[in-house]
C-alpha cells in the first residue's frame, strides 16, 4: 500500500494532521493531569482503515514525537513508554480495521482492544512511574475519563463513514 505516490502523499498529510491535533487537540482536565481527551485519534484510524497497521503506528508514533517537538521547541520532553503505548495503538487500529468494513461493531472491537491491551494498562503504568503515583490509582481516574469518551470516539468516527468513504473512492482509487 505505501509503495504508491498518492498513498504516501495521503499518508503523509495525515501525519501532519496527526501533528497538528497533538499540539491543539489535547485537552486536559483540571483535576485529572494524566487523564487527557485527545482528538489524535481521528488519523491514527483513518491511516489504519486506509493504509493498514505498519501506516498507522508509523503516523502515531511520528506523530507523538513531532508534536512534542513542535509544541515545545525549547525544550521538549520525549516519553519513549508513551511513544511506545502510540505506536502500538496504532497497530492495535491497523489490524482491526484494515480492509474492514468499517462498521460500527469494527469500530467498538478496535476501541475495546486498544483500551484493554493499551491505553488503560501501558500508558497507566509508564504516567504512574512519571507522576510518582499508585498505578491502580490512576488507573481508576483514566477509566473514568477514557471509557465514556471512547464511546464519543467511536460516535465521531461512525459521523465520519460517508467522507472516508468518498475519500477512498475518489482519492486513493479503491
Amino acid at each position: 500500500e505505501l509503495s504508491d505516490v498518492r498513498a504516501l502523499a495521503c499518508c503523509a498529510m495525515l501525519l501532519a494532521l496527526r501533528v497538528v491535533v497533538g499540539i491543539f487537540g489535547n485537552f486536559s482536565l483540571a483535576l485529572i493531569p494524566f487523564a487527557k481527551i485527545s482528538l489524535n485519534f481521528i488519523p491514527i484510524m483513518l491511516t489504519a482503515y486506509y493504509f493498514g497497521p505498519v501506516g498507522a503506528a508509523v503516523v502515531a508514533g511520528a506523530g507523538d514525537i513531532l508534536a512534542i517537538i513542535f509544541a515545545n521547541p525549547t525544550g521538549f520532553s520525549i516519553t519513549p513508554g508513551i511513544t511506545v503505548c502510540c505506536i502500538v495503538e496504532g497497530l492495535i487500529y491497523g489490524v482491526v480495521l484494515y480492509r474492514s468494513r468499517f462498521r460500527f461493531v469494527d469500530l467498538i472491537i478496535a476501541k475495546a482492544l486498544v483500551l484493554i491491551l493499551c491505553s488503560l494498562p501501558l500508558n497507566s503504568a509508564v504516567l504512574a512511574w512519571l507522576y510518582g503515583m499508585s498505578f491502580w490509582q490512576i488507573l481508576l481516574w483514566r477509566v473514568i475519563v477514557l471509557v465514556p469518551f471512547s464511546i464519543v470516539e467511536v460516535g465521531v468516527m461512525m459521523a465520519l463513514r460517508k467522507p472516508i468513504f468518498a475519500v477512498q473512492k475518489h482519492i486513493l482509487k479503491r
